[in-house]
């Protein structure tokens, strides 16, 4: 399915999300967006436009895989949060679920875990083979995991529950594989930023060709935890990074209007990142 983004349209939204966050606090700071809006409505006809191009999850994945590692401002926002929860995580078996390219379990092999990566999409495993051939990969998913109940210490599973329908199922999952005492740990984009227009848009592409992405769930954090409960996993901790600047500034128009983008993203909840527990 593929639309047309008109980049002077993105770029009205943004004045628009930066004037709500501070028209009634600091109308002084929204005052330039103003003059901003006129001067985009201005060159409205003239705007570049770029096409949208959406894949279903296993296709866009398939396409994904080979530059997923990066340069992707979610994995450079997440990735050291999620190494300090595993640094104190004494070694034990684990579960990279959804492992993707693998990045999380090399650095659950180099902690000292015995490690098994499954994920549903087999482009993404046969670049994480490639790195790792002392990880026993498995094509599985989320839902329903192959392997045995209560085999693991230790779950992690990034960047990925945004592209399931129902968390619960996910989370039974999750409590099944973990043995008594073991623990969870997981990461996703923020409902917030979903709900504002974060897509998974596929980096290392040629923007001026079109942007492909993958669409995103908004589970909002309510969700979340009716999940965990039914699932009968503990909350040990609740993250929320927000964004930086080095994220604002890969937002498209930042280049033309960078305190507009500024003042609508800097500080807004990024990513949420949960530490569970399964009880003894």
């Amino acid at each position: 399915m593929g639309e047309t983004l008109n980049l002077a349209e993105y770029q009205l939204a943004v004045q628009g999300l930066a004037m709500i966050r501070t028209c009634l606090t600091e109308p002084s700071a929204a005052r330039p967006r103003v003059e901003e809006i006129r001067r985009i409505l201005a060159g409205l006809p003239d705007s570049v436009r770029m096409a949208l191009t959406e894949y279903e999850v296993p296709e866009g994945y398939t396409r994904w895989a080979q530059h997923y590692d990066g340069p992707n401002p979610a994995i450079a926002r997440e990735q050291p949060i999620v190494h300090g929860l595993l640094a104190d995580v004494p070694p034990g078996r684990a579960l990279d679920a959804a492992c993707g390219t693998g990045r999380h379990a090399a650095h659950l092999v180099e902690l000292g875990h015995q490690v098994v990566g499954v994920d549903a999409t087999a482009a993404m495993l046969a670049v994480a083979r490639k790195k790792l051939s002392t990880v026993d990969f498995r094509r599985g998913r989320l839902e329903a995991l192959p392997l045995q109940d209560g085999s693991v210490d230790l779950v992690t599973c990034a960047l990925s529950l945004s592209h399931v329908a129902d968390l619960r199922p996910v989370m039974t999952e999750f409590a099944r594989v973990l043995r008594p005492g073991g623990q969870a740990v997981l990461s996703d984009i923020h409902p917030m930023a979903t709900m504002t227009g974060a897509i998974a848009a596929f980096p290392g592409s040629d923007l001026a060709k079109g942007v492909p992405y993958v669409r995103s769930v908004i589970h909002q954090v309510g969700d979340y935890l009716a999940a965990f409960r039914s699932a009968e996993l503990s909350v040990l901790d609740c993250l929320e990074p927000p964004v930086d600047e080095d994220v604002v500034r890969g937002t498209p128009g930042y280049a033309d209007y960078p305190d507009a983008a500024r003042q609508a993203f800097l500080g807004m909840p990024y990513l949420i990142i949960w530490r569970l527990g399964r009880a003894r």
